[in-house]
């Protein structure tokens, strides 16, 4: 597992996903994803139906339960972590 980059959550609690990530991943806009918590981390993974869209500059809002359990307020950083077919958000 490799780590990407950090990424700041913004006021409505979306992060952009950087463009080699989402092409790794096969993200575009529109697609879905859903998002696990597993301990301290949340994994982020494409799915075919329902989930959380990607939008045009691939942002994704993380719920505001999973926020809160991290204590990811507007301007918190997010570590971004990659495998071959996903992503893992952390605090760093």
């Amino acid at each position: 597992m490799e780590r990407f980059s950090t990424r700041k959550v913004d006021e409505l609690g979306r992060i952009v996903l950087h463009s080699e990530l989402r092409k790794k991943l096969g993200l575009e806009a529109g697609s879905n994803v859903t998002l696990t918590v597993i301990d301290s981390i949340v994994i982020v993974q494409r799915t075919d139906a329902g989930g959380i869209r990607v939008c045009q500059i691939g942002r994704i809002t993380i719920p505001d339960e999973i926020r809160q359990k991290f204590a990811w307020v507007a301007g918190s950083a997010v570590a971004v972590y990659h495998t071959d077919n996903l992503l893992i958000l952390k605090t760093p």
